[in-house]
């Protein structure tokens, strides 16, 4: 079983260059916006989270310069597993799942959730799903209270 459900196609809007100026965003970076909610069945959270309808994302922060290792953020092999991975980056891994619970998750666990759990879902290789699990220990952005050390484990 997928565990992205109620989802046929793309899912998001990019905002227009105009858009992202009257937000004082830079233009430079995409920024999307989710036209329905999301679902998203993890054991690893222990449920299913929900990505709101209007949750605006710039879908993973991959780094231009790494789009060609790895994969652009709108990539289809990880696009959706981005929107996930963001709400639970912003949220520092604390988020409500469908059944009304509460979870609490490590950044590790957040990252593990986008490259083993999301992007295989979406047919992104073995490589693929490594590749991104190690440059987002390595290079994602850390959470209050991380050690530098805690990028390496």
């Amino acid at each position: 079983m997928n565990r992205f459900f109620d989802v046929d196609g793309d899912v998001s809007i990019q905002l227009a260059p105009w858009k992202l100026i009257a937000q004082n965003e830079p233009v430079k970076i995409a920024r999307f916006i989710l036209k329905v909610p999301l679902r998203f069945r993890s054991d690893i959270a222990g449920g299913v989270i929900v990505v709101p309808l209007g949750y605006d994302s710039d879908l993973a922060s991959i780094p231009q310069f790494a789009w060609s290792i790895f994969m652009a953020s709108d990539d289809p092999r990880i696009e959706l597993g981005g929107w996930v991975h963001d709400l639970l980056y912003q949220n520092h891994g604390g988020v409500p799942l469908e059944n009304g619970s509460t979870t609490s998750l490590s950044r590790k666990q957040c990252d593990t959730i986008l490259a083993y759990e999301a992007m295989p879902d979406l047919s992104a290789t073995a490589f693929q799903c490594s590749a991104v699990y190690q440059a987002l220990r390595r290079f994602g952005q850390g959470w209050p209270g991380d050690s530098f050390w805690e990028r390496f484990t």
